[in-house]
């Protein structure tokens, strides 16, 4: 298993012996007696580190698939899942954080500049409930989907015309429409002036040399990365021209990891045809209060976002290793040492001035 999956061990430990490992190291001798592994999209799950094992069951604590030899795993008959959706809340807190950050930008959305997403799925879909609730318009492209059943879905062109382009593609490398490197700098040069690129989803989607050159090309427009082509290791050139720069950790909320242990955990219960035991007691008791004193919209969307979750704070901590001679191995230390996060949607939310209660309640996504 992961070391760095939070609370797993005591979890699975309901079933059997656990035997913890670093994600990004985990080899075949790591799994020669083992009957499941619990991995992150770190590890690389395929023929060449589960060949000649017991293993029978694989479960993937993230949203992602592409670590995971699906074809392979079934070609094996061994059972594997990953938790769609479990981190998704925090990734559109990531983007609210970002939209809270930069300045002008929260403005500018309020005042009609529209949000552009790419990729409708888990995070695009509930990142555009969110932004309606609050009165910020968006469209979404995802070229998987049909338009008459999602009336959302424009062109990559109008999409790209956006205040803010929001990345939250699922990295894929064949089909019709493979994301991989979907988007070069030409296409992305004719974003509107001043408008933002936020990439939250894989790093591939977006070419490092390809956002290098709209840089030098567009040097107005602003990066907010939180992926990057090669993870662990980066580019500090990019990075260092990011006006937000994070080591992977838009999901990193303690709640999304919460929800996407307990979904493996529930699939492996049910595999092995046992009850499956989760406390969230921990969790529940230390979530956070705010009060919010602004009179205006603007105000207490601003600090509300920002009282729960300052996404400077990573920024900044990120910024301090970008330029360091071991920065992929400082990447790794930043996720590993993440500090806990907890979701809008599970803090107590209070506004002084009645008439915010509502915009309170639809910033939290209505919980």
């Amino acid at each position: 298993m992961d070391e760095n999956i939070p609370g797993a061990a005591q979890c699975f430990a309901q079933f059997g012996e656990v035997v913890t490992r670093s994600g990004r190291q985990i080899c075949p001798a790591d799994v020669q007696d083992a009957d499941a592994l619990i991995v992150r999209s770190v590890t690389k799950v395929n023929r060449a580190l589960l060949a000649g094992t017991p293993v029978r069951f694989v479960g993937s604590t993230t949203i992602g698939s592409d670590h995971l030899d699906s074809e392979y795993l079934r070609e094996q008959n061994i059972h594997f899942c990953t938790a769609p959706g479990s981190n998704a809340e925090s990734v559109v807190d990531y983007v609210l954080s970002v939209i809270c950050t930069l300045e002008g930008l929260l403005e500018t959305l309020l005042g009609g500049g529209r949000v552009g997403i790419v990729g409708y799925g888990n995070v695009g879909k509930r990142l555009g409930q969110r932004l309606s609730a609050i009165g910020i318009p968006w469209l979404a492209y995802d070229p998987l989907l049909d338009p008459k059943q999602h009336p959302c879905l424009a062109t990559l062109e109008e999409v790209v015309n956006s205040a803010l382009l929001s990345l939250h593609a699922p990295l894929t490398v064949s089909g019709l429409f493979p994301s991989f490197h979907m988007l070069d700098a030409l296409l992305l040069a004719a974003m509107p002036a001043s408008s933002v690129l936020l990439s939250a989803g894989r790093g591939e989607v977006v070419a490092t040399d390809e956002l290098l050159s709209l840089m030098d090309c567009r040097p107005d427009i602003r990066l907010a990365l939180d992926v990057w082509e090669g993870e662990p290791t980066f580019s500090s050139e990019l990075a260092a021209r990011c006006a937000i720069s994070t080591p992977h950790i838009a999901g990193y909320s303690l709640d999304g990891k919460k929800t996407g242990l307990r979904m493996v955990a529930s699939e492996l219960a049910a595999f092995l045809g046992q009850s499956l035991h989760v406390d969230d007691s921990e969790a529940a008791a230390s979530a956070l209060v705010v009060s919010c004193i602004g009179d205006d919209a603007l105000s207490v969307i601003r600090e509300a976002v920002l009282a729960v979750y300052d996404v400077s704070s990573d920024s900044q901590r990120f910024r301090e290793i970008i330029h360091t001679p071991d920065r992929s191995e400082q990447f790794d230390l930043l996720r590993k040492h993440y500090p806990p996060r907890r979701e809008l949607g599970y803090c107590h939310l209070h506004a002084e001035n009645a008439a915010m209660t509502n915009l309170l309640h639809a910033l939290q996504g209505g919980k």
